[in-house]
């Protein structure tokens, strides 16, 4: 009952605030708390489905109250020359490593938005829901849906969850309201895409179908409050608490909050540094060790043709080894690196390339994750607990069929070539451990 008292308050909410749009209808501007998120787009161009509300006379009472909805569904395909059957998961996943190589439907979402005027008083927020494979891995605590928890389909011969299989489900991925005051703040409260990570779990500002190691080894949404403000017009800040790492209404460590917080820097039009931070009780059952993340950011837009982007990730946790390693002052690193390059070549081609380094002392966070003990190889030379360093490569491209028709420019095409390397031997292959592995993927991308 709790999730849907919070969709309600959330779309109520929503809906109320849209008798402040109006009384002015100046277009809206917002500050994102996550510049890596797609928040606009729907208030910049009329979407298709806005377009087909249009049509049915029901656009303009919504856009004359400032309210958007529109969505995306996102489907693809994995092939890993590693796995050809019940191979158990594809690492790192989680979006597109269930077992074996077929179809999934990734994500059918739509969203309900108001945005905000910063400048001003004005409310407004956004509730999103998602169907489909993701939908079992945006889960957060508390939320009465069934998650990827292992289940037991009675087949004593099939040793793989079904957690790792394409499971269809539903799920309310975000759900807030944001109030700003003027001058440039304003507050956020209830579920959002937590701001740490170049990638997110919204699939129209990834550069890639698959995700980075990093993009694993951090949560995908928190519940909290946050404040955000403009302290100039190169200089904002966010800071807030959360109720911790992809929880809501229950939590594992005794109602501890953790400190999330941005800095973001615009150095000119092209140049953008920002710095992402974490702090906080993590661990199930621990309060005295604090799960520290600091994870700094820079977009650069060389050209109108060339862009790039690096990440850089540090996880420090005290506790995150406590169980595996017998004692309670156990050390857990992850690290890592990932740097990105697109490059338009035309208004239907855009090519994509990804580079990344990641170290992850821990098999209880990250990208292997829960995965990891059934995955042999891994050097345990440290008291028993698995370490990997792995080296990824990913060249892929955007193709945008028809640029130019009003509808179907919403449609695009992500096929890419991925090669996972690395130190140790996490990948497997018919019960033996591999140093690498290839993976061709493709999804497709309708914006509606």
């Amino acid at each position: 009952m709790h999730y849907r008292k919070a969709v309600f308050f959330a779309v109520a909410g929503l809906l109320a605030s849209s008798g402040y749009a109006l009384a002015d209808n100046s277009p809206k501007t917002s500050l994102s708390l996550d510049p890596t998120v797609i928040t606009a787009d729907a208030a910049a161009d009329k979407t298709p489905l806005m377009g087909l509300l249009d049509k049915a006379g029901a656009a303009k009472p919504l856009e004359d109250a400032g309210l958007s909805i529109y969505g995306w569904v996102e489907a693809g395909y994995t092939y890993n020359h590693r796995h050809h059957g019940n191979e158990g998961p594809i690492a790192p996943g989680p979006f597109n490593h269930e077992v074996g190589n077929h179809f999934m439907l990734n994500q059918v979402t739509l969203r309900f938005e108001k945005l905000v005027d910063t400048k001003k008083f004005d409310v407004g927020g956004l509730v999103e829901v998602t169907y489909g494979t993701d939908a079992g891995f945006l889960h957060s605590s508390g939320m009465p849906f069934n998650g990827n928890d292992p289940t037991d389909d009675g087949n004593p011969s099939d040793p793989i969850p079904d957690k790792y299989r394409a499971n269809y489900q539903f799920d309310v991925s975000q759900a807030y309201l944001d109030v700003s005051v003027g001058g440039g703040l304003k507050f956020r409260i209830g579920k959002f895409v937590t701001l740490l990570g170049y990638e997110t779990v919204d699939p129209r500002g990834n550069l890639f179908y698959s995700h980075s190691w990093i993009f694993n080894a951090l949560p995908f949404s928190q519940t909290g409050v946050l404040a955000s403000y403009d302290i100039n017009d190169k200089l904002s800040v966010t800071a807030g608490v959360t109720r911790g790492w992809d929880m809501t209404f229950e939590d594992n460590h005794a109602c501890q909050i953790d400190f999330l917080g941005n800095v973001t820097y615009k150095i000119s039009d092209q140049l953008v540094a920002m710095v992402n931070l974490n702090c906080g009780p993590q661990n199930f059952g621990d309060t005295g060790h604090y799960r520290t993340v600091i994870d700094p950011i820079v977009t650069w837009k060389v050209t109108d043709q060339l862009s790039l982007a690096a990440e850089g990730l540090y996880i420090y946790d005290g506790g995150l080894n406590a169980e595996e390693s017998s004692t309670t002052h156990a050390y857990g690193d992850i690290w890592g690196a990932a740097v990105y390059a697109s490059y338009t070549i035309n208004d239907m081609f855009t090519i994509n390339a990804r580079v990344e380094k990641y170290h992850s002392y821990s098999d209880s966070i990250g990208a292997l994750g829960d995965i990891s003990d059934s995955l042999p190889g891994f050097d345990d030379s440290n008291g028993g607990v698995p370490t990997v360093n792995v080296y990824s490569f990913t060249l892929g491209t955007t193709i945008t069929p028809m640029p130019k028709d009003p509808c179907l420019k919403n449609l695009s095409i992500r096929p890419e070539i991925r090669y996972d390397v690395s130190e140790d031997r996490p990948f497997t292959q018919h019960g033996s451990s591999f140093k690498d592995q290839i993976t061709f993927a493709a999804d497709v991308i309708f914006k509606f």
